[in-house]
C-alpha cells in the first residue's frame, strides 16, 4: 500500500487545485473536466487492488483467452496520430484555439508533464508487467496517446468537435493493444488515460508560458499565420 501513497498526493493536489478554480461556488462547467479522468484513475486503482472477478489478474485472463495470439506493433505508432491530426488539421485551414507555435507549446508541455508523472509512478509503485517485465503502472504508451489525443480536443472542440474527439479513438486503439499485446494490465491503461487527460486539462487552463513566443514578429505580415 505505500507505493501507491505518491498516487493519493497526486489526486490530493488535484483537489486542491479544483478548489482553487472556484472557491465561491462549484459550478457544473468547473468540474465537468475532472469527471472523466477521475472515473478512470478512481477504475484503474480500483482493478488493481482488488481481487476477485474484477481483479487485474481475472481481467487480463479473460481478454487474452478471448482474444489470443493478437501480437501487434500498432500500438507503437498510434499515439503519434492524434499529433499529425492537430497539425493536418491547420494544413486544411480548420480553425482551432491556438495557432502552430502554441499548439506546440502546450503539446510539449501536456507531453512533458505526463511523462514525468507517468514515469515516476512507475518507479516507484514497481509494478510488473503481464509477462513480468518491470515498470507496468501507468501504461507510458497510453498516456502519452491520450496526452495527444487531449491535446487535439482542445484545440479544435469549440470549431470541429467531432475532428477534436477523433483522437481518441485512436488513444483508445493504443490501450487495448497494451492489454492485448500482454504488456499491460487493464488497470495500467486506465491510470494512464485517467493522468493523461487530467494533466492535459491543467495544461490548458493554467497555460505555462502564455505569452512567451520567441517566434513572434510583430512587424513581418508573411509569418503571422505560423506564429
Amino acid at each position: 500500500m505505500k507505493r501507491f501513497i505518491p498516487i493519493f498526493i497526486f489526486l490530493a493536489f488535484v483537489s486542491s487545485l479544483i478548489g482553487q478554480n472556484d472557491s465561491s461556488s462549484v459550478t457544473k462547467k468547473s468540474i465537468r473536466p475532472y469527471i472523466t479522468p477521475s472515473v478512470l484513475i478512481g477504475s484503474g486503482l480500483f482493478i488493481h487492488s482488488t481481487s476477485g472477478e474484477w481483479s487485474r489478474f481475472n481481467l487480463q485472463h479473460k481478454i487474452l483467452t478471448r482474444y489470443p495470439n493478437s501480437q501487434t506493433h500498432l500500438d507503437d505508432y498510434l499515439p503519434f496520430v492524434p499529433i499529425g491530426q492537430m497539425y493536418l488539421g491547420k494544413v486544411m485551414g480548420l480553425k482551432s484555439k491556438n495557432n502552430y507555435f502554441n499548439q506546440s507549446k502546450q503539446l510539449f508541455f501536456s507531453q512533458l508533464f505526463t511523462s514525468i508523472i507517468t514515469h515516476t509512478l512507475k518507479r516507484t509503485t514497481l509494478v510488473a508487467r503481464p509477462d513480468n517485465t518491470p515498470f507496468a503502472l501507468p501504461s507510458g504508451h497510453t498516456s502519452m496517446a491520450f496526452s495527444s489525443a487531449t491535446t487535439l480536443f482542445y484545440e479544435y472542440k469549440a470549431y470541429h468537435p467531432i475532428y477534436a474527439a477523433s483522437g481518441f479513438v485512436f488513444a483508445s486503439a493504443t490501450g487495448g493493444l497494451r492489454v492485448l499485446n500482454n504488456r499491460h494490465w487493464v488497470s495500467d491503461v486506465l491510470l494512464g488515460a485517467g493522468i493523461a487527460i487530467l494533466t492535459t486539462h491543467l495544461v490548458y487552463h493554467f497555460e505555462p508560458l502564455k505569452n512567451w513566443n520567441p517566434l513572434r514578429k510583430s512587424n513581418n505580415t508573411s509569418t503571422k499565420h505560423f506564429y
